[in-house]
């Protein structure tokens, strides 16, 4: 099952997320990972959001463990289970 990692960096912290998205390439370049997302909280102004896409639990577990130990607290990442949802394809929609 694929697995989601969510990151928030505190504000003035753009060193942590430099160091964030460039671990996220390197696995990215692999196949072992896929940025979903980077989004500025608006609820706490500053605050950065990074999504992480995983092909399992344990990869992203490993991705977690790692970035807690860079800097990040444990309130500050969650793992998330990707479920898995039907979308209609727009093109049958339109041409069925």
């Amino acid at each position: 099952m694929e697995a989601l990692v969510l990151c928030e960096i505190a504000a003035g912290r753009d060193d942590l997320r430099d160091a964030l998205l460039a671990r996220v390439g390197r696995l990215g370049l692999n196949g072992r990972a896929k940025l979903s997302f980077v989004a500025r909280d608006r609820s706490a102004p500053g605050n950065t959001l990074v999504a992480v896409g995983f092909p399992d639990a344990a990869s992203a577990e490993r991705f977690a463990a790692e970035a807690v130990g860079d800097g990040l607290a444990r309130a500050q990442v969650r793992l998330l289970a990707v479920e898995p949802t039907w979308q209609a394809e727009p093109l049958p929609l339109m041409f069925p």
